[in-house]
């Protein structure tokens, strides 16, 4: 879909405003829900630990997505934990259980961590650092990153949409993967060939429909036990925050990183709503994202950032309006007191949800080809995307014990092949490789 709708100032009114903001609010739970059900799991969290964890991400990624509309970089982004950063926390995880150490104290060493971390966020905005920064995020970087990012992710989708995983079954699920298919199909149909209203929720249409038809086949698990109908969302959790040199670095080098995450998101949001990003909306969002980071450690969960899947939404949709957004990040957020319509929502079937986002990551996948083709693409340009990106997916496929009895830092860079990924082509781009400035 090629024109907007609605652009960034432009107020839709009556059933587009409320559907287009149903579709936001939906579209942001389904980025977020996934992430505190695994980590909580991970963590060891009971059922009720798990209700709440989901219940403070609810609150933080729509607060700081409200934020960041109103007085941060002032786009419709929505917010959600970085892949990154629960990367960062399954590793820590891991090395922990294989030193037979503390989750309850790993959990408290994170606190500070993120908290650390935001600080990074907030300093480099304040300063105007994140302007010299941000020159090096060329669309050799930017393309690379959008690339690898969507092909890290590519391997929990394909196994989503097949079935496996899903109600612990460790194979491929014929059925599952026939309804993933039909799922794809409706909305990429209604993406391209349905009109108006209609097209511009295809996403939202197709996640009702997916749970519809996996509630009919009793394939939704209702829970358990019941979550508390009010809560406020707790600070510190698992105690105060304690310091731990490892951890603490891990996180700073992490969130140093994730300014590429910072800048591909407003860009890649920017481009796909017709608007030039200033300097001034950089600086704001990485103050915002430091804020969020701290948040996250002060609240609990998994730092959150801008998630890039918003450019694909509205490219989808046609919708880059502000208000439905804001509109959605207030109910998301008030979320966040309601534990057990958090609980409700997680729900969704899984397979169903990676069925929408398999076409969300695509769109993704899309943005990061149309920076290379910004590009001469001469033998210069090859080389150095195809030794970053070799490199990156090449990680992928290397198991994390591969690294153990390393210090955890270099253990956790060297699992990670996005961060690999994005330093060498950093270096490729700006160091080894230069261009001159007559170029």
């Amino acid at each position: 879909m090629e024109g907007l709708r609605y652009g960034l100032n432009d107020k839709p009114k009556n059933a587009t405003l409320i559907l287009s903001s149903v579709q936001w609010f939906v579209f942001s739970l389904a980025n977020v829900i996934t992430v505190p059900i695994v980590l909580g799991h991970a963590f060891g969290l009971s059922e009720s630990g798990i209700a709440l964890y989901t219940e403070r991400s609810f609150f933080i990624c729509g607060l700081v997505g409200l934020l960041q509309a109103l007085i941060g970089h002032g786009y419709a982004i929505i917010e959600g934990p970085a892949g990154m950063w629960w990367g960062v926390f399954l590793v820590l995880i891991q090395m922990t259980k294989d030193e037979h150490g503390s989750l309850q104290s790993l959990l408290q060493d994170l606190e500070f961590g993120l908290i650390i971390a935001g600080v990074v966020f907030i300093v480099l905005g304040a300063t105007g650092l994140l302007a010299w920064i941000r020159k090096l995020f060329t669309p050799v970087v930017t393309g690379t990153f959008l690339v690898l990012l969507a092909l890290q992710v590519s391997k929990s989708l394909v196994e989503g949409v097949l079935g496996i995983g899903f109600r612990n079954r460790p194979t491929f699920s014929p059925e599952i993967a026939l309804l993933s298919v039909l799922l794809m199909v409706l909305t990429i149909f209604l993406m391209f060939k349905a009109r108006g209203i209609i097209q511009s929720i295809a996403v939202l249409i197709g996640l009702v429909v997916g749970w519809i038809v996996y509630a009919m086949l009793g394939l939704v698990d209702t829970p358990h036990t019941a979550a508390a109908v009010f809560s406020v969302p707790s600070v510190f959790p698992f105690g105060p925050p304690k310091f731990h040199m490892g951890v603490s670095i891990t996180c700073v080098i992490t969130a140093v990183i994730l300014l590429s995450n910072l800048i591909a998101s407003v860009q890649a949001f920017a481009g796909a709503a017709h608007e030039i990003p200033s300097s001034r909306a950089y600086n704001r969002g990485s103050v915002l994202t430091g804020v969020g980071t701290a948040l996250s450690g002060i609240f609990g969960v998994a730092g959150v950032v801008p998630l890039t899947a918003a450019a694909s939404l509205v490219a989808l949709t046609g919708i880059a309006s502000r208000l439905p957004f804001i509109i959605a990040s207030a109910a998301v957020a008030l979320l966040g007191f309601f534990p057990f319509i958090g609980q409700w929502v997680a729900t969704l079937p899984a397979p169903a949800g990676y069925a929408i986002l398999f076409t969300v990551f695509a769109q993704l996948l899309g943005f990061g080809l149309r920076d290379y083709k910004q590009l001469a693409l001469d033998q210069r340009d090859v080389f150095v995307i195809s030794i970053a990106v070799l490199t990156g997916v090449g990680i992928y496929f290397i198991p994390a014990t591969a690294w153990l009895g390393l210090p955890a830092v270099l253990s956790y860079l060297l699992d990670n092949g996005l961060i690999i990924g994005i330093v060498l082509v950093l270096i490729f781009e700006h160091v080894v490789f230069r261009r001159s400035a007559a170029k």
